[in-house]
């Protein structure tokens, strides 16, 4: 239940010189959360929103959907689904109205994620279904309407694009094989939003997954699946400069908890994270200090499976 979209629509279908100063700014203030829960009815997940404590859940899509992400004014969430061509990328209300697709490509555009300034939005797409010999996913951007769509990477298996808080770089995974445990072995990698200027941030890592960064645009974090047999730091979460300097883990796996996919609070203060929870064997959703102190699982409630999850900004009063 922690793979990439990709594998989940598989089993359906069948230049930085340093890391950069924090800026004095006013933090923005935490909305609310979003997170795709486990629908045994539906055999897949839908989308699903809460306070950041986990309470008022609500139900936000009632068709295949996952990967969702909160515009910077915390107006509109991006998020994929699943229909019966593929995978695209829609945007909705916060209480699930005003559903507007913005992709309608064959095969797969997924893992929507939004410039600071609103105004575009980066994701992965392939024009070909995962069972064609030829299937790699690539980095692309468009408007926040869905136009002016354009292929950023080329010649690789890109996956979960986010851009850096000043607009200017797309972090983002690329899956370079398999090692001999059957892990996955993916890099972090960064590109100029214009498409140049690739580099390379950190090596290619057994488990490797979710690239995030944080809103101060110091660190760029990451976990290890926890499924990775190969890897000592299965379940981690780990950050590191975006120049690839100083990479060290920011959570480890405990006898309780392996971490997945976390993602920054809107001002930088607390994770929010997927929790495999060894003592029940499910997967929940935790809330952690950034540097440390005591996990809360926030969806303790829940008896199926969560993942999935993001967190969006407070939107200003009317």
């Amino acid at each position: 239940m922690r793979t990439n979209v990709a594998l989940v629509f598989v089993l359906g279908l069948l230049g930085l010189s340093g890391a950069p100063a924090a800026t004095a700014v006013q933090r923005p203030e935490n909305g609310q959360i979003t997170f795709g829960r486990f629908d045994p009815a539906l055999g897949d997940f839908s989308i699903w929103a809460a306070n950041p404590d986990g309470t008022n859940q609500r139900r936000l899509t009632t068709v295949p959907s996952f990967l969702s992400d909160w515009s910077p004014d915390g107006q509109r969430i991006a998020f994929d689904f699943l229909d019966d061509v593929g995978v695209h990328v829609a945007t909705m209300a916060p209480d699930g109205s005003d559903v507007r697709q913005l992709t309608f490509g064959p095969a797969i555009q997924e893992v929507p994620k939004w410039a600071s300034d609103g105004q575009s939005i980066t994701f992965d797409a392939a024009s070909v279904f995962p069972d064609d010999p030829a299937f790699a996913t690539a980095i692309w951007t468009m408007d926040a309407n869905g136009s002016n769509a354009t292929q950023v990477t080329h010649d690789g298996f890109d996956v979960e694009p986010v851009f850096s808080p000043d607009g200017r770089h797309i972090a983002f995974g690329r899956i370079t094989g398999v090692t001999a445990d059957g892990d996955q072995l993916e890099a972090v990698d960064m590109v100029d939003a214009d498409g140049t200027h690739l580099r390379q941030v950190v090596a290619p890592l057994a488990g490797l997954e979710h690239p995030d960064w944080s809103p101060d645009g110091r660190w760029i974090s990451f976990n290890i699946a926890p499924e990775a047999v190969g890897s000592q730091q299965a379940g981690s979460v780990l950050v590191v400069h975006p120049n690839g300097n100083a990479l060290h883990a920011l959570r480890a796996a405990s006898e309780r908890f392996a971490f997945f996919k976390p993602v920054w609070s809107p001002d930088g203060r607390r994770l929010l994270v997927g929790c495999f929870d060894r003592s029940v064997e499910i997967d929940r959703l935790c809330v952690m200090p950034a540097h440390g102190g005591k996990v809360a699982v926030i969806t303790a409630d829940s008896q199926e499976p969560v993942n999935f999850p993001a967190w969006g900004t407070l939107p200003p009063s009317r």
